[in-house]
């Protein structure tokens, strides 16, 4: 009993101190611990550091499209009056995601996906959903009130008076966990919204269709998932039609009235980059290739390799050692030696250095122990100099009698990247195609010979059977091999 006089005054106190702000979209009035300022600075915060860790896809006119659509939703939303803002990400995941503040992020990926302008006004419409309802900043309280204790020491502490901040900025805000609820609002707002802005709100489910599809084939991922947080894709479609239906009846809208275009949309993404982009590094077998950068390195055999853009990862299947290449940021002209002396003023101090050559690249090696709660862990680091750059490639295991040998063979792989067939490769492009008589997918899968893109696949970019007849002239979505 006294816990919860505790907790009573605690939840009396915050309200007293904070207010309780009216939701925008259900006009009931919340305890919320981030003011529309402070969410506002989030997305200032955490805009830029989205475009640096997914890259934005440099096709203005594409990004202009998405712009305007995006603007003609937001007017017919609950938060019109926010600077809201719209980017292609350049990434092959099949998502979309917003942070607080009015920032908005569809991948191109999930525009590949997408069959018509209305369908995209429905996932364009859930992300503002989730801005207009607040519920990035209604998550952050409640991870704020978990962290608190509801008591009234934790209330009195320090601690309370951080809550305000924008201390969830930055990427973190990437990562809140959505309720299921929250996800079923978003996708209603989804549907109010596309109906609202006169796009045909019955489209919005076609593209949950294609989610479970693409979950069935389990062929892509997410960021984080739209297969794998947000509500099963068959009880989307159910709910998204009933409400497609009751706003048709409650807004009055007439076929003529109610916008599709799907030829818009393909046309908007007719040359879209399909797929991982070579370009920016690959993997075969073992080996990684850098293209753009021209090296290649082995990791060792049966290790993962993730490529992200800032560093390429291999980890041992047991997770008992890493290997990571990095290209740090160091004055031009920087030298292997010069680095590694930084590093030693940064604190950062070797246990031995070995000054090597690696395949005609001036290099070190060198040795450091880091020390943590559960014992110490070897790294072994080579950096590289290579095309007036230092290449950093950190080995670390608390094994290294064991994944030494194999860390340092790898580190030791590092060299120019000669081959003419990688040096050349180019990614896969999504191409807008026009149906001849007679054409199936099948066919048309077979004259465009890309292996990586099945009859499979481009059934489901484009809503059809394997084998089913096309009518001429329909516009279809194909993937032109590019390596």
């Amino acid at each position: 009993m006294k816990k919860l006089i505790l907790a009573a005054l605690a939840l009396a106190l915050i309200g007293s101190l904070f207010g309780c702000a009216r939701n925008p979209v259900t006009g009931k009035r919340q305890i919320v611990l981030v003011s529309e300022s402070e969410e506002i600075a989030m997305g200032q915060q955490s805009d830029p550091q989205v475009r640096q860790e997914y890259g934005v896809v440099e096709n203005q006119a594409l990004q202009n499209y998405v712009q305007a659509m995006g603007r003609k939703l937001v007017a017919v939303s609950h938060r019109p009056n926010l600077d809201w803002h719209f980017t292609v990400v350049d990434s092959s995941v099949v998502n979309a995601f917003a942070i607080p503040g009015g920032y908005v992020y569809l991948t191109r990926g999930i525009l590949a996906y997408l069959g018509s302008e209305a369908e995209l006004a429905g996932v364009m419409g859930h992300e503002i959903g989730h801005v207009t309802a607040r519920h990035s900043v209604r998550q952050i309280t409640r991870q704020q009130l978990a962290q608190l204790g509801l008591g009234v020491g934790s209330v009195l502490s320090p601690t309370f008076g951080q809550l305000g901040n924008a201390a969830q900025s930055g990427l973190g805000v990437l990562f809140l966990k959505y309720s299921r609820d929250d996800e079923r609002e978003a996708d209603r707002l989804g549907v109010e919204y596309a109906a609202r802005a006169a796009y045909d709100p019955r489209q919005v489910s076609n593209f949950f269709d294609v989610l479970g599809r693409l979950s069935a084939a389990n062929d892509r991922e997410t960021i984080p998932g739209w297969l794998s947080t947000h509500p099963d894709p068959p009880q989307r479609v159910e709910a998204t039609r009933m409400l497609a239906d009751e706003w048709i009846r409650m807004l009055g809208l007439t076929e003529d009235r109610m916008t599709v275009n799907r030829d818009q949309l393909l046309r908007a993404i007719d040359g879209l980059v399909f797929g991982t982009n070579p370009r920016e590094g690959f993997t075969e077998a073992n080996r990684f290739y850098q293209p753009t950068l021209e090296f290649q390195i082995d990791f060792p055999a049966g290790w993962r390799i993730d490529n992200t853009r800032d560093s390429v990862v291999a980890i041992n299947p047991q997770q008992a050692a890493q290997l990571q290449l990095t290209v740090p940021r160091a004055p031009a002209g920087t030298t292997a030696d010069d680095y590694v002396r930084a590093l030693a003023a940064r604190g950062v101090r070797p246990q031995s250095v070995q000054n090597v050559t690696i395949n005609g690249n001036r290099a070190v090696l060198a040795n450091y122990v880091m020390h943590t709660q559960g014992g110490g862990i070897a790294a072994l680091a080579g950096f590289i100099e290579y095309r007036n750059r230092i290449f950093q490639i950190v080995g670390t295991t608390a094994d290294p009698q064991r994944f030494g040998a194999e860390i340092e063979r790898s580190i030791r792989s590092f060299e120019r990247l000669t081959d003419p067939r990688i040096l050349r490769a180019q990614p896969d492009r999504l191409k807008v195609y026009t149906a001849r008589q007679g054409d199936t997918l099948t066919t048309i899968a077979r004259r465009t010979n890309n292996p990586r893109v099945s009859a499979d696949d481009l059934a489901i970019l484009n809503r059809l059977a394997v084998d089913q007849p096309i009518t001429a002239g329909r516009l279809l979505k194909i993937v032109e091999p590019g390596y």
